[in-house]
């Protein structure tokens, strides 16, 4: 452990001290996203081993798969999934009846041949850094990244036609990774674009995603009935500003019948009752935890918007204007026979101008719900965490 002046380095200062390589791509990589997580994981409360760890981890793995830097402020391959075309994104996963938060981040890795003849839809190096790091790190498997990969895949020969076809605005991001820092261990998950392969064979993205899904299917149990709640929801909806598939997701374990498979929807969210009726399924999904959550919906979207529970027009109030979208995650697993109940969890993703458009608006909103339900403490540091990350 290095010191300076019989003082233990602090946990980013202690890894840049240990590494050995100078490469140049690296070092920036490292020094622009290392230092934003070694604040992450201290604001987030891990402990001083648990800093080092996952930040030895990364500089490991991350910087070396993100390609090479930017030079003269352009990007080697700018990427879609970020406002800003930022490789990496960082986020944190805070759970109320849990008491620490879990640090997240999404990354599209790339290499010098993405964006090039060799590789045009960048689909390469995202499989490179998960079987490299399969090899170093257990509890990584792949068996249906690989078979994701394939469903989604699109010709490099035909990456030009099909992208000349792709909406204005829409991600060309072919396949991103992802990591949950969960105190001891890493998570890896993948998440699959089928806007391209769908444009490639002349389908839907739900064809593309559901046919995907399907060959999951096996002695643990069948998608089918998921399948079924959400393909039923979605072709109520013959508008093509409907609500529309965009991601598929899956983490890079060994497959069980707890394995989760997410299906990404953004959908037209203007009043409370569209957010309730896609959340539901238009009520197809009505078990107590869906109850619950719907209940949490209303409570947060009256804190958000500041309305009260007891308005008339609470459900169909026009809050937001024509165009505004929200994200549902809905996570299915796999049902057996007998069992008569779509094994499905959803989740509602909120854009972050809803909350405000400066930290300052940001930050009132989240500290007054987390003071009102009962976490003084996160409200108290909500602000200042933000700001250390600035």
């Amino acid at each position: 452990m290095a010191k300076t002046n019989g003082t233990t380095l602090a946990p980013f200062d202690q890894v840049s001290h240990e590494i050995r390589s100078r490469h140049e791509d690296r070092v920036l990589w490292w020094g622009i996203l290392g230092e934003s997580l070694a604040t992450l994981l201290k604001t987030s409360q891990y402990s001083y081993k648990e800093q080092l760890y996952y930040l030895r981890w990364f500089q490991q793995w991350i910087p070396s798969s993100l390609g090479p830097r930017p030079v003269d402020g352009k990007p080697h391959y700018v990427s879609t999934f970020t406002y800003d075309g930022s490789p990496l994104e960082y986020s944190l996963n805070w759970k109320e009846k849990k008491t620490g938060q879990t640090i997240r981040f999404t990354a599209e890795p790339c290499s010098p041949e993405a964006g090039t003849s060799a590789d045009p839809l960048n689909q390469l190096a995202s499989r490179d850094l998960l079987t490299a790091m399969s090899g170093a790190i257990s509890g990584i498997d792949l068996t249906r990244f690989d078979l994701f990969l394939a469903e989604t895949n699109v010709p490099d020969e035909d990456a030009d036609e099909v992208l000349s076809k792709l909406p204005p605005g829409h991600p060309r991001a072919r396949v991103l990774v992802a990591f949950d820092l969960e105190r001891g261990a890493v998570v890896a998950k993948a998440y699959f674009n089928p806007e391209l392969k769908a444009i490639h064979k002349g389908t839907s993205t739900k064809a593309v995603v559901f046919d995907a899904i399907r060959k999951c299917n096996g002695p643990g149990g069948s998608y089918d009935a998921s399948i079924g709640a959400l393909r039923g929801y979605l072709e109520t909806f013959d508008a093509p500003d409907g609500p529309q598939i965009f991601l598929l997701s899956n983490d890079c374990v060994v497959d069980s019948p707890a394995s989760r498979i997410k299906v990404y929807v953004t959908a037209p969210t203007r009043t409370l009752a569209q957010a309730k009726d896609t959340f539901s399924l238009g009520g197809k999904l009505s078990s107590s935890t869906i109850k619950a959550s719907l209940q949490a919906i209303e409570e947060f979207w009256c804190h958000l918007f500041g309305l009260s529970t007891s308005d008339a027009d609470l459900e169909d109030k026009k809050i937001l204007a024509v165009g505004n979208r929200c994200v549902f995650v809905f996570e299915m697993r796999p049902t057996t026979n007998g069992q008569h109940e779509t094994d499905m969890e959803v989740k509602m993703h909120m854009p972050g101008s809803w909350l405000g458009q400066t930290d300052a608006q940001v930050c009132k909103v989240l500290s007054t719900w987390f003071q009102k339900h009962g976490h003084p403490d996160l409200a108290a540091r909500y602000q200042s965490d933000l700001a250390s990350t600035l």
